[in-house]
């Protein structure tokens, strides 16, 4: 691995052109690079020990767009200690298909790039690691998806250390044994803003880097007027920006040279790019082995010279291929594919026009392929019919999947004709169904499960017949045939004999709205030859789609509701709107009553419960994949959210869930949703609900429809958050005697954070007003039906007294101290009156009773006595009295007053 001098490095604003640093000093020019535009190469340092990379740190550096190589470097233990920040390599250039490179490290203990999130192109390599741990504890497959990785897995005793991070063990990975490995999606996905891609836990909104435009630090959504994109990190620049990079803006992009068809011209302003029909570039021969040498060749439109492809087996190679090779228009010589076992058809050469063959392989071919084991096709239609050869054959051989009819339509094009040995009989289609019968197949669709398959078999009653049949993955765009390597299964239908002259095969328990294709192989045991029919494909009826998948269920505010969506795969292109239901799940007044609430009191009721707020389902595969990083809905209100997954069920137990009656309805109470019926037009995959009352359990009922049905329900519960400042009652009128009792009349709160479950009072017999606070009330606990209380409390001359509410979002929310003077009754006046005039008369009374008696007592007369009175019987009373001489009164019944 050879390198040159160490071109000068350059940094402008944090972003640095590539650095190649081979000694400390020029690493310490990364101190204010916040991206790498290019390459960062630390290597080469061989005479460093331990102790000078103590307190050497990096940790601005957030991002590379090519790749970061780390060769020969004694000393250093950790890569994370330089890199502590660095979370995402584009990978827009590779080294060998690889965007991380960790080689020959003699005393690397570990990776340690915990910060880590994502490699967009290109594998990782960590080879000759000999001291290095927790390699394999990185799930190196979800930071870099599609790529091949190679690792140097060295056993040791200090390296049996399990990671720590999860219960999952999909995602229990970790860095070391102190930092887990972070995830952008799924269920340990990193639940931050829209904007951001991977952010701080303690803050949503500090982003690692940025989903989308990054300008002047901060992530945007789109760059602001007046600056440019530079389109390898979508930073937003402006003009002199661009410049100083020595770059141009052309297009609302700073670009550094101009894209094919255009050429660099000098403006008073600086430089432009102009359109240019014959301005094409030339290359060399090109020789394809790794996506690196893929795409240096991605401006050559004519090779003056050869075009030799050989790929190993490299995921993304054909994606690559029909990136960077579709601009080739012209090779002069020849070219020449083999052992490339990931490509199944040349048609990411889709602008080729001529192959000269002045200079021809062996002196012969000008087009040379053999041992391509999954090769079915060719060029495209168009490319073949337009093609022109000069000079030279073709060379075929070793190409088990395609068949000479694929080769004969290209083979026309060529000057010379190949023979027996340029094409040798039985060397290419021997592993697939190359030979054709025509058996006149037709399929006739009966429903959404059920189709039935039509042939007119041949002559021969010898032959067998089997029906091949597979469901095709969604989005498919290559030829689909049994060799074919996928993840699709192909079902064979043994068919009975056939004596008649159409056959019939009944193909059931399909899937609705599915796409499949399908084909008849025939055997001929006597001289065993198999033979196959065209490939039709049909798709079955889409009839009532299946429910969608709610992902996300979130609680954003005290009356919001985000709900998120996902639609069935095979589905999805049928739906026109959607249905949602929203109600209440309201809690009875009999039911709150049946419970002691002042008895029976739970604190841990009235903790918080972050589940209770956010349902996030993972959605399962027969659906599309939900929005990466949960689309920051969660970060704000739901830290604690889990992802669980999913459980059908409907399926799990076989039960008639389609059999449903929505009956929809709008209602309210107050000014708050009771129930609500919402037509969603589509495509959509999220909606808002607002207008909900806080703290309350809201069920949620999703269908998908098409033109002509809906799905079952999707269903869903969340609760609302709290709203602060509720629960507060309103104290309106208070009393308090002497003897004790306080009476309390209050209005319950206009705003709740759920319903009322009791009502507490208290009541403090205060001596000093000014120092309460460290008094404690008297309680009084109520069932939340009462509205007034009269207790009795310790005897004082003033009183300061509050209401507090129970709800089902609060345990206490009081009303402020109120303070209460006892009120001393005064007897009215006229009271008074009447029992001074009641004492006079009675002394008046008397006073004349006692002088009537006495003028009795002084008379001088003396009264004769009857004589009946000396001879009476003592004990009969007499008949003369002196009430006789008293006259009487008599005061009728009506006349008296009893009140």
């Amino acid at each position: 691995m050879g390198y040159g001098i160490a071109p000068k490095s350059f940094e402008y604003h944090g972003i640095c052109k590539s650095m190649f640093c081979n000694s400390m000093e020029a690493l310490n020019r990364l101190k204010n690079c916040t991206v790498v535009l290019g390459n960062l190469h630390v290597l080469l340092l061989e005479k460093t020990r331990r102790e000078h990379f103590t307190n050497v740190s990096f940790p601005k550096l957030k991002e590379i767009t090519g790749f970061l190589v780390v060769y020969r470097v004694r000393g250093l233990e950790n890569l994370g200690q330089l890199f502590p920040n660095l979370a995402r390599i584009r990978g827009a250039q590779l080294l060998y298909n690889y965007a991380l490179i960790v080689y020959d490290m003699p005393n690397l203990k570990e990776i340690g790039l915990y910060s880590l999130l994502k490699i967009d192109r290109g594998g990782v390599i960590i080879w000759t690691v000999s001291q290095a741990c927790f390699i394999d504890t990185v799930d190196w497959k979800s930071i870099a998806p599609g790529s091949r990785h190679v690792l140097s897995v060295d056993r040791h005793a200090h390296c049996y250390i399990h990671c720590t991070c999860s219960r999952n063990a999909l995602t229990n990975h970790c860095w070391n044994n102190r930092k887990c490995q972070r995830y952008l999606e799924g269920p340990e996905g990193e639940k931050c803003k829209s904007q951001c891609l991977g952010c701080r836990k303690t803050n949503s909104s500090d982003c690692s880097v940025c989903r989308h435009y990054t300008f002047r630090g901060q992530c945007v959504s789109e760059c602001p007027n007046g600056t440019v994109v530079l389109p390898v990190n979508e930073y937003c620049l402006s003009n002199d920006e661009c410049n100083k990079l020595d770059g141009w803006s052309w297009n609302n992009t700073c670009i550094f040279e101009c894209p094919l068809y255009y050429v660099k011209e000098k403006t008073a302003n600086g430089f432009t790019c102009r359109w240019c029909k014959n301005c094409t570039e030339t290359c060399g021969s090109q020789f394809i082995r790794s996506i690196e040498t893929i795409q240096a060749a991605r401006r050559c439109v004519y090779i003056n010279g050869s075009l030799t492809i050989h790929i190993s087996s490299i995921p993304e190679i054909v994606q690559e291929l029909r990136t960077f090779l579709s601009v080739v228009q012209e090779v002069s010589d020849y070219i020449v594919i083999y052992g490339s076992i990931a490509i199944t058809s040349l048609d990411f050469l889709s602008s080729l026009k001529r192959i000269g063959g002045r200079n021809l392989q062996k002196g012969k071919y000008s087009l040379v392929i053999y041992d391509m084991r999954n090769l079915q096709t060719l060029f495209l239609s168009n490319v073949t019919e337009n093609l022109k050869v000069d000079h030279g054959t073709v060379n075929f051989y070793g190409n088990p999947m395609l068949c000479a009819s694929q080769i004969e339509k290209v083979q026309m094009k060529f000057p010379t004709q190949p023979n027996e040995i340029d094409v040798p009989q039985g060397m290419n289609g021997y592993s697939g169904g190359c030979k054709e019968v025509s058996l006149g197949l037709q399929v006739r669709v009966l429903n959404e499960t059920s189709a039935l398959v039509m042939f007119s078999p041949i002559a021969d009653t010898d032959v067998h017949y089997s029906l091949l049949y597979v469901k095709l993955p969604q989005s498919v765009h290559e030829t689909f045939v049994p060799e074919t390597c996928s993840e699709s299964e192909w079902f064979a239908v043994d068919v009975p004999p056939v004596f008649s002259q159409l056959g019939m095969v009944q193909l059931s328990s399909l899937h609705p709205a599915s796409s499949y294709a399908i084909c008849i192989e025939t055997y001929d045991p006597i001289h065993r030859n198999l033979a196959r029919s065209t490939i039709l494909s049909f798709k079955t009826l889409v009839g009532k789609p299946e429910p969608p998948f709610i992902s996300e269920l979130v609680a954003s505010s005290s009356d919001v509701v985000v709900i998120r969506w996902v639609d069935h795969k095979n589905y999805r292109s049928h739906i026109s709107h959607y249905e949602l239901d929203v109600n209440l799940i309201d809690i009875h007044s009999k039911d709150i009553l049946a419970r002691d609430h002042c008895v029976n009191k739970d604190e841990s009721y009235y903790e918080i419960d972050f589940t209770r707020h956010a349902v996030v389902l993972k959605p399962p595969p027969s659906y599309e994949k939900g929005c990466e990083s949960m689309c920051g809905v969660l970060s704000s209100v739901t830290e604690g959210a889990m992802t669980e997954e999913h459980f059908e069920v409907c399926n799990k137990y076989d039960l008639e869930c389609g059999l449903e009656t929505n009956i929809r309805s709008n209602k309210s109470f107050g000014k708050y949703v009771q129930s609500l019926a919402i037509d969603i037009k589509g495509p959509r995959n999220d909606f808002q609900i607002g207008g909900l009352a806080p703290f309350r359990d809201y069920k949620f009922k999703l269908r998908a429809c098409t033109e002509h049905s809906c799905s079952r329900s999707a269903r869903g519960a969340v609760r609302t958050l709290r709203k602060h400042g509720a629960d507060i009652p309103s104290i309106t009128f208070i009393e308090a005697n002497l003897t004790g009792y306080v009476t309390v009349y209050w209005k319950p709160p206009l705003l709740t954070n759920g319903p009322i479950l009791s009502y507490t009072i208290e009541v403090l017999p205060s001596i000093i007003l000014n120092d309460f606070n460290n008094l404690l009330p008297q309680v009084w606990c109520i069932s939340n039906n009462t509205t007034s209380l009269t207790v009795k409390s310790e005897k004082a001359m003033k009183y300061i007294i509050r209401v507090c509410t129970t709800t089902l979002g609060s345990s206490k929310s009081c009303t402020g101290w109120k303070k209460i003077y006892v009120t001393i009754k005064r007897i009215p006046t006229w009271w008074w009156t009447g029992i001074l005039f009641g004492v006079i008369l009675y002394f008046v009374s008397t006073l004349v009773g006692w002088l009537y008696k006495n003028r009795r007592n002084y008379i001088d007369m003396i009264p004769l006595l009857d004589n009946r009175l000396s001879y009476g019987n003592e004990t009969e009373p007499p008949s003369f009295m002196l009430t006789d001489l008293a006259p009487i009164y008599s005061i009728p019944l009506r006349d008296t007053h009893l009140d």
